[in-house]
């Protein structure tokens, strides 16, 4: 996989500084801004994965009513995938807690370190399925437009465990370009930060792109 091309492809694109500042203004637009930006970005992994010379799209309003429809299906995917695993991984959490309690009071302060490795190992885990998962989730619907493919349990998870290091690759680079977007911010007195999310979401459709040329994405 490239990584590195995912944080400059967007800066070839012709007039690159018009739809920046476009889509920067649809983010910030309530309600529907948001999700027409989800059907935009969308668009962009597919013309990604298809290897054009321009992956991202002018913006234009005879396209807005299919990216509110693609951000609306992608929005609908995602959350059937994560109620039902935030749900679980809720149970388990209380089950855990209520279990404690019975091993005895000062469990905690007797393992010390030890006990408070492992609840940092089984919170990382819990966030990893959750935003990995997601990933999954956003790649496979950017290239069948499916409803369902949230629903599709196995063949989800079954990808997560395939593609599991490049898939912590990618949360690794993000989490470093959120730190350094932050920092940045603060010196550009909050300025970037209305940047930030839109530059975010194209450097994981670049990712996403990547992923999707992977065996079994592609149904």
């Amino acid at each position: 996989m490239d990584y590195g091309g995912a944080f400059t492809y967007m800066f070839s694109s012709e007039n690159w500084i018009k739809k920046f500042v476009l889509g920067v203004a649809m983010s910030l637009t309530p309600f529907l801004g948001p999700i027409i930006l989800v059907g935009y970005v969308l668009d962009v992994l597919r013309n990604l994965n298809q290897g054009q010379e321009d992956p991202l799209p002018e913006w234009t309003g005879d396209d807005f009513a299919r990216w509110l429809g693609r951000g609306l299906g992608m929005t609908v995917a995602t959350l059937t995938f994560l109620l039902p695993v935030i749900a679980v991984l809720f149970v388990l959490w209380s089950c855990l807690f209520l279990v404690l309690p019975a091993l005895g009071a000062n469990l905690a302060e007797k393992l010390g370190g030890v006990f408070a490795l492992c609840m940092f190992c089984i919170w990382l885990i819990t966030y990893l399925i959750i935003a990995l998962g997601a990933l999954i989730v956003m790649v496979r619907y950017a290239s069948t437009d499916r409803l369902d493919v949230g629903l599709d349990y196995v063949k989800n998870f079954q990808l997560l465990a395939d593609n599991i290091a490049s898939l912590i690759i990618i949360i690794v680079l993000l989490l470093v370009l959120g730190i350094v977007g932050a920092i940045a911010g603060i010196f550009t007195l909050g300025l970037l930060f209305l940047v930030l999310p839109l530059y975010f979401a194209l450097v994981l459709a670049y990712f996403g792109a990547q992923l999707s040329r992977q065996p079994g994405f592609v149904d």
